[in-house]
């Protein structure tokens, strides 16, 4: 079995801040900004969008939609969805 590559707090920074620019339609690994971000980071585009869709399922403007994302959401996403929520998308920080 492969050995897991959990995601750095940097890599999610900056996947939450792509996340955040992107419509949910376009979290695909063809975009072209998720392929430039992916080799920043040094994951592929695959992963990279994997990770997008992960945070989509957590944002509750998606999931009012009646959208979903994907359910393979990892603690990191979830703590990062929540402190954007309180510090960001409430306009507390």
């Amino acid at each position: 079995m492969a050995a897991t590559n959990h995601w750095t707090r940097d890599q999610l920074l900056i996947a939450f801040t792509l996340y955040s620019q992107l419509p949910f339609g376009r979290l695909h690994s063809r975009n072209p900004d998720i392929i430039r971000y992916a080799k920043l980071i040094n994951r592929t585009p695959s992963a990279l969008a994997m990770k997008l869709v992960n945070l989509a399922s957590l944002d509750p403007f998606i999931i009012d939609s009646g959208r979903t994302g994907l359910r393979g959401a990892s603690n990191a996403d979830l703590s990062q969805m929540a402190y954007h929520r309180e510090h960001i998308f409430l306009g507390q920080g």
